[in-house]
C-alpha cells in the first residue's frame, strides 16, 4: 500500500511531525512511505472539478494518508487543506477538519470541555492584562498561563505571583494580542502527569511524564521523562470521552492526578510518541500505520 504523510509545515522547518518513526514503521510493513509538505499544495477548481497539485505537479493521491499537524498558529487556514483532500475523497488519518480546528485550539477546547462536563483545573479566558491579573488572583497563585496556539509544551507559563504573571501578560498581549488561559496550578500533580495515546477509540499506550527539574511542563520535548503507568478507570474514561468530544482518530491526551481525581490539562492532534515508546515497550509508530491501512474515506 502506498502511504503518505502529511507534514503542516515548510519542508525546512519540520519540527516534532515524528514522520522518520511511521516511515521506518510503513517500510517494515512492507510500504511505500512517502512524505507531504502542506506549504506545497495548491488545489485548483474548473470544469474538472477539484484538483490538487505538489510542488507544480499533479498530484496523484496514496492510498491513505496519515495528518501530522505540527503547526502552533490559528488553525482555520490549515483546516482547508483537509477539507480539499475529504472533498476529492483521500483517506486521511486524524483527517477530520472540524477535529483540527478544535484540537488546535485551546480556547474552543477549553469550553468544549467544559460543555460536556469534563473536569479541569480551575481556568479563566482573559484578554487584557488587568483583566487577566483580576482572574489569577480570584483563581490563587500561583498559576499557569497558556496561549491558544502551542503545542510541545511551548507557550506554557509558570507565575508564582503578581510580580511574575504580569509582565510576561502584557508581553503575550503586546505581542499577538490573542486571549490568554489562566489555570490554576495543581500542586499535588507534584509536576507530573499523565500522557495517554488513543486511537480510533481505544487506548494504545499511556506513560506517567515528570518535569525536568527547573520546569513545571512535563512534555518529552522539553526534558521530561515518561514511566509507565497502570490507568485507573476514571482516568482512561476521561481520555476517551475527551478523544470523542474532538473526533480525533489519533489524540495524545493529557490528565493531571489531583485530590480530586483526574483533571483533563489538554488534548493533542499531534501526539509525540517516541518517548511514549521508549518508556512502555509498546510500538506505537506501527500501530499507527496499521490503523491506517484500515480506513476508507
Amino acid at each position: 500500500m502506498n502511504i503518505g504523510i502529511l507534514i503542516f509545515s515548510d519542508p525546512l522547518l519540520d519540527k516534532a511531525s515524528g514522520f522518520v518513526r511511521l516511515v521506518e514503521a510503513g517500510q517494515a510493513l512492507g510500504h511505500t512511505m512517502s512524505v507531504f509538505y502542506e506549504t506545497l499544495f495548491a488545489f485548483e477548481h474548473t470544469e474538472k472539478g477539484l484538483q490538487a497539485y505538489y510542488d507544480g505537479k499533479p498530484f496523484f493521491a496514496p492510498n491513505v494518508m496519515i495528518a501530522r499537524p505540527n503547526f502552533v498558529e490559528e488553525p482555520m487556514p490549515h483546516a482547508t487543506t483537509l477539507e480539499a483532500l475529504k472533498q476529492m475523497s483521500i483517506p486521511v488519518l486524524n483527517g477530520s477538519p472540524e477535529a483540527l480546528i478544535v484540537s488546535k485550539d485551546k480556547l474552543t477546547q477549553h469550553l468544549r470541555f467544559k460543555s460536556a462536563g469534563l473536569p479541569m483545573p480551575p481556568w479563566a479566558i482573559v484578554r487584557a492584562p488587568a483583566h487577566a491579573l483580576e482572574a489569577a488572583n480570584r483563581l490563587g497563585f500561583p498559576v499557569i498561563m497558556k496561549v491558544p496556539f502551542g503545542t510541545h509544551g511551548k507557550g506554557v507559563f509558570y507565575a508564582t505571583d503578581s510580580e511574575t504573571f504580569l509582565p510576561m501578560v502584557e508581553y503575550l498581549n503586546v505581542r499577538d494580542g490573542n486571549p490568554l488561559i489562566i489555570e490554576k496550578f495543581i500542586s499535588e500533580a507534584n509536576r507530573r502527569d499523565l500522557r495517554v495515546l488513543v486511537l480510533h477509540g481505544k487506548i494504545v499506550a499511556a506513560m506517567e511524564r515528570t518535569a525536568r527539574a527547573g520546569d513545571v511542563r512535563a512534555n518529552a520535548s522539553l526534558g521530561g521523562s515518561g514511566t509507565p503507568v497502570e490507568l485507573s478507570a476514571a482516568e482512561s474514561a476521561l481520555a476517551l470521552k475527551a478523544t470523542e468530544i474532538t473526533v480525533l482518530d489519533l489524540a495524545g491526551v493529557d490528565i493531571l492526578r489531583s485530590a480530586n481525581g483526574p483533571l483533563l490539562i489538554e488534548i493533542n492532534a499531534n501526539p509525540g510518541f517516541g518517548e511514549l515508546e521508549r518508556a512502555t515497550g509498546i510500538d506505537v509508530a506501527k500501530i499507527i500505520i496499521e490503523a491506517a491501512t484500515n480506513i476508507t474515506a
